[in-house]
């Protein structure tokens, strides 16, 4: 038996999110279904690192499979590429030890969430950000989001109903700052998306989603919030931090081994 990492980006907006679902498109059930075709293996079980939702991107994902196949790594890159639909590509393949797991070894993760508050919005970006109706100050958002750094129990942008045997979590940067558009718009549209950037050891279910909208609710809010955003951690209330932003302006940009 051999165990093969793979390094994948990909566009959700056509996939019911990572994890494998009967009768909707996945990525992982894509994977799968295209490794059995590679290597001839009806049992073919490909681990993710983590299960992104539906509309969620990642410009860096990584997976594993074991397989009983020969096939060097570079031929599962060449091959998957092949026939792998254009919207999810495999960056790398590796053979790893028979031990390796994608969830359990991982050390850190790093997300990115795209808002796009310009006016007018840029149609061509519309399943890539969230688009806010006023526009935002970086530097505010920036300074308001400074509480997040350091070991802190998020349970409070914690979706309900999805239990960890801690809350706990390290938050070791957050980078907050507008990014140029990677869209060729012809001029017709101006502005740059504000790119929200959050690495820590480990993420709970909808948290980067749920720092995203708080932070964006925080700032409208302005002097007529009444709980500052360390006070929103430290009650570990879902219901006093924001709203779960959408998720099509969720990236996951790295996992750390």
């Amino acid at each position: 038996m051999r165990r093969i990492k793979l390094e994948i980006s990909y566009d959700g907006t056509n996939y019911s999110g990572w994890q494998k679902q009967p009768d909707v498109p996945t990525v992982q059930g894509t994977l799968e279904l295209t490794l059995r075709e590679i290597t001839k293996e009806d049992n073919i079980a490909v681990t993710g690192s983590g299960r992104t939702d539906a509309g969620v991107h990642a410009l860096k994902q990584v997976a594993a499979f074991t397989t009983q196949t020969a096939l060097p790594p570079d031929v599962f890159l060449r091959a998957l590429n092949g026939l792998l639909p254009l919207d999810i590509r495999i960056l790398n393949a590796a053979e790893v030890a028979l031990d390796f797991h994608p969830i359990s070894d991982a050390t850190g993760k790093r997300y990115r969430y795209l808002i796009d508050d310009n006016r007018p919005c840029n149609p061509f970006t519309r399943n890539y950000t969230w688009i806010v109706r006023k526009p935002l100050d970086e530097n505010v958002i920036r300074d308001t989001a400074q509480p997040l750094l350091g070991q802190h129990d998020f349970k409070c942008f914690q979706t309900t109903g999805s239990p960890r045997k801690t809350t706990v979590r390290t938050v070791t940067d957050v980078l907050i700052q507008r990014i140029p558009s990677t869209v060729l718009t012809g001029g017709a549209v101006a502005g740059s998306p504000l790119s929200i950037e959050i690495q820590a050891n480990g993420f709970l279910y909808n948290m980067m989603r749920a720092i995203a909208g708080t932070l964006v609710d925080l700032y409208i809010r302005g002097k007529e919030q009444v709980l500052s955003l360390t006070e929103i951690i430290e009650s570990g209330d879902r219901s006093l931090a924001g709203q779960t932003a959408p998720p099509h302006g969720l990236y996951l940009l790295d996992v750390f081994y």
